[in-house]
């Protein structure tokens, strides 16, 4: 009996020992594995390291747009191996599953350009947004597309610019903190910014259609002070000659002869 009474109470040691380790880190997101973005990999084995990370943080639907997508994925990878690292921004599948058939409608270079949109160009760790108390600017990989990080009561909310209630989402978890790779789980499809397609008119004309009508307008000004100045000195040369006039006539006496 002594024998059964220390086994099992060893056997509650070991079990306690491996329980704390994982009762220590329940909670905290999980790291990339180093190895999984190394130089020299495949691509395959990148894609499914990046497709695979991003299902079982809860936006598998995201994942498999960027996987569809051409040019996107190979995007995000190169990304991940600069010295800035890559945040992606990943919509829950409710989300995207919402917004499916407005993805279908779009072309193929909107298509692109929407998931790219959801990617910035460094690795933002979960302490260095939070320490933003209000608004912060970020750069997405659509070209020169920007993106607003906003807290409120303790949420980080994201939104285009300028900031729109209309398309506005905020991070609900964060799946993934490391040095190159940074991923948090949003609840909507960010959509970017309509970009103004160029008027040769107003872009190009129109600042020298301005200058020439400003030039104009002062110079029409000028000569309205001129012509203003000289109506003045009109108005002063008559109001003295008629005042001239009514002294000379005040001395004339009843008999119309002047005086002595």
């Amino acid at each position: 009996m002594e024998r059964l009474a220390g086994a099992a109470v060893a056997s509650c040691m070991i079990l306690l020992l491996l329980l704390v380790p994982c009762a220590q880190f329940q909670g905290q997101p999980p790291e990339a594995p180093e190895e999984a973005w190394a130089e020299g990999q495949p691509p395959e084995a990148l894609e499914d390291a990046l497709t695979m990370l991003l299902s079982e943080g809860g936006c598998g639907a995201f994942a498999a747009l960027v996987a569809r997508t051409a040019g996107v994925g190979d995007t995000f990878r190169e990304q991940i191996g600069s010295d800035l690292g890559l945040t992606i921004l990943c919509p829950d599948d409710e989300a995207v599953g919402a917004f499916v058939p407005r993805f279908h409608s779009l072309t193929v270079d909107e298509q692109a350009g929407l998931l790219l949109y959801h990617g910035l160009r460094m690795a933002y760790s979960e302490e260095l947004h939070s320490r933003v108390y209000w608004l912060w600017e970020v750069l997405t990989l659509d070209g020169e597309q920007t993106l607003i990080i906003n807290h409120y009561r303790g949420r980080a909310i994201l939104s285009p610019w300028p900031p729109s209630s209309q398309n506005e989402a905020r991070i609900t978890k964060t799946v993934v903190d490391d040095d190159h790779l940074a991923v948090y789980l949003i609840d909507a499809v960010l959509i970017p910014t309509e970009s103004k397609k160029p008027d040769f008119f107003w872009d190009f004309l129109g600042p020298f259609l301005l200058v020439i009508a400003g030039l104009l307008a002062l110079f029409l000004l000028w000569h309205a002070l001129v012509y203003l100045c000289s109506l003045v000195c009109r108005l002063r040369r008559w109001c003295k000659d008629r005042a001239t006039a009514y002294v000379s006539a005040a001395r004339v006496n009843p008999h119309g002869q002047q005086e002595h």
